[in-house]
């Protein structure tokens, strides 16, 4: 969507890159990690559907082989698994949740966390793919402000850690 609104090359992403990768910088000096590379243009470029298509056609593994399906829970000894939101508005004191409000109405009447549809984000073994989260709550991003009526991003991340223990890995 964005590349279709400010096509690489254009005025409008050049200073979309500017201030993302100004953002970026800031995020790794506040962090730390100045050393990281900031690059929003090779971003936006791997990010995009047709990006995402060329790394799932090079990396196939765990990739879902129908729509909205799932894709091999283990492939060479490496087990796969996922789970995703489906809600955009989640806690109207979360900053981020309008933008993925409106990035989500992208995806018309599809599931979808804000960034990602329900059934693009499946991968391997689906835990569930319609928590009532958006793409940031999912990392517990916005400064710990997720749905104050979902599970807690915390607790669904120690659910796998100790899913993969169980496994014995």
């Amino acid at each position: 969507m964005l590349l279709g609104i400010a096509p690489l090359g254009s005025m409008s992403n050049g200073v979309l890159s500017v201030i993302a990768d100004g953002i970026g910088a800031l995020l790794s000096l506040l962090t730390g990690r100045r050393d990281l590379p900031q690059d929003w243009t090779a971003a936006q470029v791997s990010l995009s559907t047709a990006g995402a298509a060329r790394f799932n056609t090079a990396h196939p593994q765990g990739v879902p082989l129908s729509e909205c399906g799932e894709g091999a829970h283990e492939v060479d000894g490496v087990f796969y698994f996922s789970w995703s939101g489906a809600s955009t508005y989640t806690n109207i004191l979360d900053p981020v949740d309008p933008l993925l409000a409106i990035t989500g109405l992208v995806f018309g009447s599809a599931k979808n966390d804000g960034l990602v549809s329900s059934c693009s984000s499946r991968l391997g073994r689906v835990i569930r793919d319609d928590y009532p989260m958006n793409h940031t709550d999912e990392i517990n991003q916005s400064l710990g402000i997720v749905n104050l009526f979902a599970v807690s991003p915390v607790s669904i991340y120690r659910q796998h850690a100790n899913r993969l223990k169980g496994m014995g890995l």
